[in-house]
């Protein structure tokens, strides 16, 4: 895991309120993150193939290796604030009802995207950050 950027992590306002809470809450191991995400990513395929206009397929698939990208920076070395950042990013995502619900409109990954990417922002890894349209 590299060092935290001096960028300040840029929450968007609609999603603080879900983050504070996500950040309060206790780690979990990194495979069970692992686990909800492909449970998540299953989900979002099943909408993908049944052509849900409300799903934008491009932006889930790269919130997915996004968020995979983040998991796979954790090792043991990686301090507690990191690792509640990463988790709560991940989890974010995956919480279908957030600011935006993400399965009920067009515009419902938005928010994740957001949050996704001041958290690899935040991280340095810029190379990664999903492209919102």
């Amino acid at each position: 895991m590299s060092e935290l950027s001096d960028t300040p992590l840029a929450i968007p306002h609609a999603a603080q309120s879900l983050w504070d809470e996500l950040m309060s809450q206790p780690l979990l191991a990194v495979h069970e993150l692992y686990q909800q995400l492909s449970a998540y990513e299953a989900e979002l395929n099943d909408r993908r193939r049944q052509r849900d206009p409300d799903v934008d397929a491009t932006l889930a698939r790269e919130l997915v290796v996004a968020c995979r990208q983040l998991l796979d920076s954790l090792d043991g070395q990686t301090p507690d604030d990191t690792r509640h950042m990463v988790q709560a990013a991940v989890r974010y995502f995956i919480i279908e009802d957030d600011a935006e619900a993400d399965l009920t409109s067009i515009l419902g990954l938005d928010d994740d995207a957001e949050v996704v990417n001041a958290v690899l922002t935040r991280l340095g890894m810029v190379s990664y950050l999903v492209e919102l349209q």
